[in-house]
């Protein structure tokens, strides 16, 4: 048999073996310059960006106008609670000062040592000699402050010595030895009023004092 008769192919054998080279062909050609094509918009990974929007969630848009809503429905507190009650300024403690709104824990306690070192308020007004309490500070609570003047502790002024004398805030030292010497070259006070007599107390510092002070023969 001739070599050409094994070459030879009928039309549609010779048409298959065409296409099979033209496939062939084709990715030869893409396996050449494959790698200078841009990449394929269809090869991007929209798997993280679909997974992160999962997890957003929109909000309808509420066309509808609503009125504020009141502090009682929120659950927020009002920034000027009302009072219900009134506080005696000679027994109330630190944290009921603490509950208006301008007196701040540290004045509230200042206001309760002052007391003490006074021995009580006889009148609301002694606030306003409280260190680190301001005018508006002392307006936000007067409406709702009141005074025991029972609580008030008096001093004999017959008994008293120069040292206690002189720890209270309205007597300093120099005025205490004096109260003391007066005793000492007149005898006992039989009035109150004769502490007027005193070398360096007026009417207006009696005035203060005489409420803590008190008279046995």
């Amino acid at each position: 048999m001739a070599l050409k008769d094994h070459f030879a192919f009928n039309k549609r054998q010779r048409n298959g073996i065409l296409v099979l080279l033209t496939i062939i062909m084709g990715m030869m050609i893409y396996l050449i310059i494959g790698d200078y094509l841009p990449p394929s918009p269809a090869s991007t990974d929209f798997s993280s960006f679909k997974a992160d929007m999962a997890k957003v969630k929109f909000k309808p848009v509420d066309t509808v106008q609503h009125s504020a809503p009141k502090p009682e429905e929120t659950g927020a507190k009002p920034s000027a609670p009302l009072r219900t009650k009134s506080i005696d300024i000679n027994t109330a403690d630190s944290a009921d000062f603490a509950q208006f709104p301008l007196i701040t824990p540290k004045v509230a306690r200042t206001i309760v040592r002052f007391r003490n070192a006074l021995g009580g308020y006889y009148k609301i007004e002694q606030l306003k000699e409280v260190y680190g309490l301001d005018t508006a500070a002392y307006y936000s609570m007067v409406n709702d402050a009141t005074v025991d003047v029972k609580q008030v502790e008096k001093m004999d002024i017959n008994k008293a010595t120069e040292k206690v004398l002189a720890h209270h805030p309205y007597i300093h030292k120099n005025l205490a030895k004096a109260i003391i010497g007066y005793r000492k070259e007149n005898g006992h006070f039989t009035h109150l009023t004769d502490l007027l007599k005193v070398d360096g107390i007026d009417k207006e510092l009696y005035e203060k004092l005489s409420p803590y002070l008190s008279i046995t023969n």
